[in-house]
């Protein structure tokens, strides 16, 4: 469900790919850490080589497999080269829009239900299995996304 859409996941890699922390042989930020049992000895090698300076801050590296970190929505680049994904003003003004637009009754006709997993795609990159199955689901997906949660 955190997944970004497949443009910016590869936006993201080909960022990643062009940084000078990035390891080619192990397509890692800075030494991989993730995806693989060290010892002790290599943990603390792989600490120390990932302490960086990047504009006069030190930063730790993250040491992930960037395939799969740059496919989801909730990491960012230790650099800050790209961040953590969310829609655009434009595009969370629309989607709050078609919040606000659905009834009041909760009674969802199948053309709302199929525009709202429309947004999901948009936004996760995935397509919803059974989206009127999973409607109240993907709708309160949205509304957090939107920052529209009741409480």
């Amino acid at each position: 469900m955190f997944s970004v859409p497949p443009a910016i996941r590869a936006q993201r890699y080909e960022t990643c790919k062009a940084c000078k922390y990035f390891k080619a042989s192990t397509h890692s930020c800075g030494t991989l850490v993730i995806g693989r049992k060290l010892t002790d000895e290599e943990l603390a090698e792989a600490e120390e080589n990932n302490l960086v300076t990047y504009y006069r801050k030190k930063t730790r590296l993250c040491g992930c497999f960037l395939p799969e970190k740059t496919k989801h929505s909730l990491f960012r680049c230790p650099v800050n080269k790209w961040g953590y994904y969310r829609l655009n003003e434009e595009e969370a003004a629309e989607l709050a829009k078609f919040i606000k637009e659905l009834p009041t009754d909760g009674k969802l006709s199948a053309l709302t239900v199929r525009m709202a997993a429309d947004w999901v795609y948009k936004m996760t990159g995935r397509r919803v299995s059974c989206a009127s199955c999973n409607a109240k689901m993907i709708l309160s997906y949205l509304k957090n996304e939107a920052g529209l949660i009741e409480d």
